[in-house]
């Protein structure tokens, strides 16, 4: 399981060191020595070194166990443990080399380790000063003053090379990035962090370890610019963690308040940097690479967080659609706090004027596929959407032949009263039509009546029963003219020759209210249902009826 799970995903926040060493223990006490090479070289390729006791205890079992054929294995791994970083003493080396002469080792392989010693012995006079903690804070200050970045970097791979207490190194790393941020303050073209993380990130024994605080100093260095808008140099922080394939999205500040920042807040803050600094796609990138995290129990935020949240996708969605992309507007929408997480209580109606406007260009620029989708999640998120856009949606998608599409959101725009209510005149072989209505509509109108009749159109002696249409002039239309009454009569003829089978609709006479009144001639009635009832009594049917 260790080994299929680290072969396709690094080690990440909480990966434990322990439960790795506790894992070589076992398989050592059970002598199942091809297993622990396995398991440390694996470690190797994603830098998860074992603790120096268990190589002692490999070597020793190797010995007691007479493994002669197990040691070309084992000093290779040996070797590329200690170029990984792994660090051992001289008398280490001795005790590796007296093991090794216990199982009759070759003299090359004996040689491999004498080198690794020499090597050893070769650092050995600089480490001295390095357990030093004064001198390292001393020298930390000094790099400092002058503002030597590169220095400070070179003077961090040694430390870190020969500190062995822990809680020293945690100090020194805090001074360290304070030092970064400190100068921040000053109006200097360099960007501090940026000096030191690469210094760092060329260290031929940089491990995870080292990326993840290069991460959090880098999270630290972007606070500081965020609060003094140094939104150029904050970019710079960013562009080099991008470079150094940092994930610090999943990490926490250093020192300062951002110690305990929760993920949306360092997401918020690295997005408007972005956004402040001109990069609209470097903003998208880090909230696609934080997953658009607001609030989760793993990542809890606060409500201020949640309304930063908000104000930066709206914003960032207003720019986008400017742009006319509208596939990321709608990425960046979907994204917004009250969709993703029932902790977040958020009314969403609140977002219906940015929705809308999307959805009107969409439909503007005939993106019919994203206008459906955008349509879509309104109605099912409960995003009060404008009945004219919906209207005008529905119209597009049977004029481009997408039927499917255009009756599903033609019920929809039925539920929600898109339209006036028929009254349950359609079931007495009435249909009323608002003399507004497109082609299209009028159409869907009349294959919701005729199912609704299919009944009564489909028993003996249907033909001698009239189906009216009844094209009413509505109250927003009483102020247009003649003609647009006439052109709502042309329509409605339109409608009943694009159906297929075509339906044949004959004038009969004009009501108290001057509405033309037409009837459906029952046998195209007739025939259409034989072809397409099927279907259409899938699609026409609503549960409450």
């Amino acid at each position: 399981m260790f080994l299929e799970y680290y072969r396709k995903f690094p080690p990440g926040v909480h990966f434990d060191a322990q439960v790795l060493n506790d894992l070589l223990s076992a398989l050592l006490r059970h002598c199942l020595l091809k297993e622990v090479l396995q398991v440390v070289s694996l470690g190797l390729t994603v830098n998860m070194l074992p603790a120096l006791k268990i190589l002692l205890k490999v070597f020793e079992h190797v010995a007691t166990m007479k493994l002669r054929n197990a040691v070309p294995a084992l000093i290779d791994v040996f070797c590329k443990l200690v170029e990984a970083g792994m660090l051992l003493d001289p008398e280490h080396c001795n005790y590796i080399i007296k093991l090794l002469h216990q199982v009759q080792a070759s003299k090359e392989e004996v040689s491999a380790v004498l080198e690794v010693k020499s090597r050893l012995q070769m650092r050995q006079f600089t480490k001295n000063w390095k357990w030093d903690l004064d001198a390292a804070l001393t020298e930390i200050e000094h790099c400092k003053e002058k503002g030597d970045w590169t220095k400070l970097g070179n003077l961090y791979i040694n430390i870190k090379m020969g500190c062995e207490n822990f809680v020293d190194f945690q100090r020194l790393c805090a001074c360290i990035a304070e030092a970064l941020t400190k100068d921040s303050q000053e109006e200097r073209p360099c960007v501090p962090f940026c000096e030191f993380a690469e210094t760092v990130s060329k260290d031929p024994h940089n491990s995870e370890v080292d990326r993840t605080l290069l991460g959090r100093i880098g999270i630290s260095a972007l606070y500081s610019c965020h609060r003094l808008s140094q939104w150029p140099k904050g970019r710079k922080v960013l562009d080099k963690l991008y470079e150094l394939k940092i994930h610090f999205t999943s990490l926490k500040g250093l020192i300062g308040p951002e110690r305990l920042a929760p993920r949306c807040q360092i997401v918020n803050v690295a997005a408007e940097i972005f956004l402040k600094s001109g990069s609209l796609d470097g903003a998208i990138w880090v909230l696609r690479e934080s997953q658009w995290t607001i609030s989760t129990p793993l990542w809890p935020c606060g409500r201020l967080d949640v309304l930063s949240r908000r104000a930066l996708l709206c914003t960032i969605a207003h720019e986008i659609l400017g742009k006319s992309l509208y596939r990321q507007t709608f990425e960046v929408l979907q994204n917004l706090p009250g969709f993703q997480n029932s902790q977040e209580k958020v009314e969403v109606s609140q977002y219906s004027l940015l929705f809308n406007k999307l959805l009107d260009a969409c439909i503007e620029s005939n993106s019919l596929g994203m206008s459906s989708s955008v349509a879509e999640f309104m109605i099912s998120n409960n995003v009060p959407i404008d009945f004219s856009f919906l209207r005008r949606l529905i119209t597009s998608l049977g004029r481009s032949c997408l039927w499917l599409k255009a009756r599903a959101h033609y019920k929809s725009a039925l539920s929600l009263g898109c339209y006036p209510p028929s009254e349950g005149r359609i079931y007495r072989k009435l249909l009323l039509i608002p003399s507004y209505l497109s082609e299209i509509e009028m159409l869907l109108a009349v294959e919701v009546f005729l199912v609704a009749n299919a009944s009564s159109i489909q028993s003996p002696g249907a033909s001698t029963q009239a189906l009216q249409i009844v094209l009413k002039r509505c109250e927003e239309n009483k102020s247009r003219s003649k003609d647009d009454y006439q052109a709502a009569v042309r329509r409605l003829i339109t409608a009943a020759r694009i159906s297929d089978p075509k339906l044949f609709i004959k004038h009969v006479t004009v009501n108290v209210d001057k509405e033309q009144v037409c009837s459906l001639e029952p046998c195209s009635a007739l025939k259409w249902l034989r072809e397409n009832l099927k279907w259409a009594a899938k699609v026409w049917r609503f549960s409450d009826r």
